[in-house]
């Protein structure tokens, strides 16, 4: 097999356990070998960067991320690319989706430059998960009046319906957006064809690594296209079906039990 030279991982449901915790003494013992194989460590999510800044900061050798589902990369303070969605495109899906009450979900965001914004009126189902997610809310009166470099849609709507407003918002907007379930009930929407996939193929341009030379892990629909696209896709053993469909190999443990942990020693061993 191809030489692993980029191990990139999805967050939630994936490296964090449940508790959203992870091993960090071991973590950090793995980071050190990595570091001497020259593996470079990626973290690709779909959260904003200051959430995930947050959640490695016991592990701060972990400087590269790609956001957004892709659509913000940044290594070591440095931003590499933004991928923002037209403004005029924002302004319409959010127009539609609140004019619809077959599309309205009880909380609706906009994960911008300079912060995460939602109606005032909004409020979500657990408070404590919004606040974990998003530690630079903004309330506002009119999220089509919101002006800020715009990365992500993100709307919450009950967990049986999101393949289906997925669909939905997809036909809707043909061209002009990626509409996709991200977990815990979420669907995120990004710019028209963009992804994990597409922001980790950028940042490993950047440094001569080809797609065959990446393994990446994740559990949820926002992480398929990844796991299809590098020579090396992981998917969580508590993972969705439509990303172990994708997948080269299935994790042995899941995110409670280090699958992630455990197949990173085994690409240290050069066993997978």
């Amino acid at each position: 097999m191809t030489r692993i030279k980029l191990i990139a991982t999805d967050v939630d449901g994936t490296f964090l356990n449940t508790q959203r915790q992870f091993n960090h003494t071991r973590f950090d013992q793995q980071l050190t070998r990595l570091a001497a194989a020259n593996i470079h460590f990626v973290v690709a999510s779909g959260n904003h960067l200051g959430h995930l800044e947050k959640v490695f900061a016991p592990s701060p050798r972990v400087q590269t991320f790609v956001a957004e589902n892709g659509s913000l990369i940044v290594d070591h303070g440095q931003k590499l690319l933004e991928t923002a969605i037209p403004a005029t495109i924002v302004t319409q899906v959010v127009t539609t989706i609140l004019a619809d009450d077959t599309l309205r979900p009880p909380v609706l965001r906009l994960s911008g430059s300079h912060g995460t914004y939602m109606n005032r009126t909004d409020e979500p189902a657990d408070t404590a998960t919004q606040d974990y997610f998003f530690n630079n809310l903004v309330r506002v009166d009119d999220l089509t009046q919101v002006h800020d470099t715009i990365y992500k849609i993100n709307g919450e709507w009950p967990n049986d319906s999101i393949q289906h407003v997925a669909k939905r918002l997809n036909a809707r907007f043909p061209g002009q957006i990626n509409a996709m379930t991200s977990g815990f009930g979420s669907i995120d929407i990004v710019a028209a064809h963009m992804n994990k996939a597409i922001g980790l193929t950028e940042l490993a341009k950047t440094w001569d690594i080809a797609p065959a030379e990446i393994a990446a892990f994740g559990d949820n629909d926002n992480d398929r296209d990844m796991l299809a696209h590098v020579g090396l896709g992981v998917a969580m053993q508590n993972g969705t079906a439509s990303v172990k469909d994708v997948a080269n190999l299935i994790t042995p443990a899941d995110n409670n039990h280090d699958g992630v942990l455990d197949v990173i020693d085994a690409i240290l061993a050069d066993e997978v």
